[in-house]
């Protein structure tokens, strides 16, 4: 049989297998005669179909009568597979691995290893079938038992194989998203050779740029040291193929621009297409509009810097990610997921953040005094918030100063809230006590149950089989995969249970009994749309904020909460907002953040004044947030909240 014909299987979540089953039903109609070969092939491929059947994959046209001989004849591969795995020896070891099909490489050492078939085969046999095939090593090392047998022999070959360099840092900094299978190193393979192979990867001519990046990143650990001389080098090697990269094209972008212009009636323009992203605002309103409490809504009603919860819409969510952003690629396995959406909405909100400014001067307000009458006067005024300080850059300070002084600011302005929320009042002297660094997930809230977030696996599994379009719940024979989610199927389309494959079924029996799935009196499958209205907030948004939904809403939400699906937290900042804010401002949670709080108060920044310029720019973002924030809190604490928590004299 040619290699692409065998059956091979891949995971529960393959999608593959649907399309393997006609070829199983084949099998088991010449079931004697396909059993009967001592080929390895042939042993493996029923080693492939028992896992596909113990998955529960099952074709809608075979009959009960009919899936229960398959079930039974599979009680035999087992035994089969033992006894080829019994007749495996030194003489015959090398010559079965030269016939093997390329894509039964991990099985085949799986099996020798679950049988212990190793105990018979000398580390001079797996020298040789190294030797002449490098990738055999790979499906070698993701078997313990094998990797700890013949240690040292595999410790040697990993020193001279071409791929150990990428796969030491796949294995010890980047995620595993496509597979739980990891990788064992042995301990004969010493740090100082793994040190060594590092180094003369960066000296080699094909590295890779994802590898080099995770490297010069990497962060030093026990399992997987890496020094400071190694990750300088790494980071200029970085650099130097990024220009070459650079030079040979232009990655596929978006053309972002912001603009002012006039437009009388105070609306916003846009101009969105697949390749550009226009907004322009109106030159009038802000004209016409001076008055601080407006300078700042314009960051929620014009640049939507929050969306109607009050959330942050410039940080990255898994749920924007797409399927290759998020399945291919190499990401380090502490890293802050960037992909395509994340960089878009960063930069159009800097755009908005800098053309904002120079209109703002061009009037002669300057964004920090704004933000000094918002500590200092409207907090006083508005909510009687006794005590805040801000102090503003004089005229003429540099970017590396300005940088300096509104990182301290950030950490003392929220010290001063986690005060006042504790005590009503900021107490000047507790505050100068206080030395230690500002912790995110610590700066409690005045409003109760702000935030809830998943609790459950349960309530993940739920919202995947929903709400992702990395599932095959959304495909049928009926429908096709027309549409992108099994949510999408439902809301468009008639369907029954009947309708769906077996190993669908089992799903979406387990969302009926999740209620967010009902059938009708005719047997039609429908949503429960005020639960997964709910969770697909949720889905999106990795949080929801539970104080903007309806009575009808929130008594769902209770519901959730109550069966411990959902969770509440009362915090300043959402666990999504946190995990930015330490992207940007320090690398306590990501080893890829920009850390740019630790950069200006240790002197360790960039001397690129562009580049000083738009960290700048970044740590005004997070003013605002920190102000939209803080008046939202505010506002729920003097019982003045509403729907749109604005600034209001």
């Amino acid at each position: 049989m040619d290699e692409e014909l065998r059956i091979k299987f891949y995971g529960d979540n393959d999608m593959g297998a649907v399309w393997y089953l006609p070829r199983i039903t084949e099998y088991f109609t010449h079931w004697d005669e396909k059993t009967a070969s001592a080929d390895i092939n042939a042993v493996l491929e029923l080693y492939n179909i028992k896992k596909i059947l113990d998955a529960h994959f099952r074709p809608v046209e075979w009959t009960e009568l009919q899936y229960e001989d398959y079930k039974n004849k599979c009680k035999q591969i087992p035994g089969i597979v033992g006894r080829f795995c019994g007749s495996l020896t030194d003489d015959n070891l090398q010559e079965n691995y030269k016939s093997l099909h390329r894509q039964y490489s991990d099985d085949f050492w799986q099996l020798i290893s679950r049988n212990k078939a190793y105990q018979r085969i000398k580390p001079q046999t797996i020298e040789k079938i190294m030797a002449d095939n490098e990738s055999a090593v790979w499906s070698i090392v993701r078997n313990k038992e094998l990797v700890k047998f013949y240690g040292q022999c595999v410790a040697k070959h990993l020193e001279l194989n071409n791929q150990t360099a990428e796969k030491l840092i796949e294995t010890y900094l980047a995620t595993h998203e496509l597979s739980n299978e990891t990788l064992y190193f042995p301990d004969e393979l010493t740090q100082e050779q793994r040190s060594n192979i590092l180094a003369a990867y960066l000296d080699r001519e094909d590295e890779n740029f994802n590898h080099v990046d995770l490297l010069s990143q990497a962060q030093s650990t026990n399992t997987f040291p890496v020094s400071d001389r190694l990750r300088l080098k790494a980071k200029k090697r970085r650099e130097m193929l990024r220009q070459k990269m650079l030079s040979n094209g232009v990655p596929v972008s978006i053309d972002i621009s912001v603009s002012f212009k006039s437009i009388p009636d105070g609306n916003v323009e846009e101009t969105l297409t697949d390749r550009e992203a226009a907004y322009s605002y109106s030159i009038e309103w802000i004209e016409e509009n001076q008055d601080y409490p407006t300078l700042l809504n314009n960051f929620i009603f014009l640049f939507k810097y929050v969306d109607s919860s009050y959330r942050c819409t410039f940080i990255s969510l898994k749920s924007e990610l797409s399927v290759f952003e998020h399945f291919l690629g190499l990401k380090g396995d502490r890293d802050y997921e960037i992909g395509f959406s994340f960089n878009t909405k960063q930069t159009l909100s800097t755009f908005q953040m800098l053309a904002y400014i120079r209109q703002l001067e061009r009037l002669n307000i300057q964004l920090e005094s704004v933000f000094k009458w918002f500590f200092e006067n409207y907090l006083k005024s508005e909510f009687h918030a006794e005590g805040f300080i801000y102090n503003p850059p004089s005229n003429g300070t540099t970017y590396v100063e300005k940088c300096k002084l509104i990182s301290s600011a950030i950490d003392g302005v929220l010290k001063q809230f986690r005060l006042y929320c504790e005590d009503g009042y900021v107490d000047r002297e507790l505050l100068e006590m206080s030395s230690g660094h500002i912790v995110f997930s610590e700066i409690g809230s005045v409003m109760k149950n702000k935030y809830a977030y998943v609790n459950s696996t349960e309530l993940d599994n739920e919202m995947a089989l929903l709400f992702s379009d990395q599932t095959i719940m959304h495909f049928t024979q009926k429908t096709g995969g027309k549409y992108p989610t099994l949510s999408a199927l439902l809301l468009a389309e008639h369907l029954t249970l009947e309708d769906f494959q077996p190993y669908q079924q089992s799903n979406l029996k387990w969302l009926v009994e999740r209620q967010v799935i009902y059938t009708d009196i005719h047997g039609f499958l429908h949503l429960n749309l005020l639960r997964a209205f709910i969770l697909k907030d949720l889905y999106q948004h990795e949080v929801i904020c539970p104080t903007y939904y309806d009575k009808t809403l929130k008594k769902e939400v209770s519901k959730l909460i109550a069966a411990g699906d959902l969770l509440y937290e009362s915090t300043l900042f959402s666990k999504p907002e946190q995990s930015y804010l330490n992207y940007v401002l320090n690398k306590s949670e990501f080893s890829n953040g920009m850390d740019l709080r630790n950069k200006y108060i240790h002197d360790t920044n960039s001397l690129n004044e562009n580049i000083q310029h738009m960290d700048y720019i970044t740590l005004l973002k997070i003013m605002v947030l920190i102000i939209i924030k803080i008046n939202e809190e505010l506002r729920a604490r003097t019982e003045l909240y509403c729907d749109e928590s604005d600034f209001s004299v």
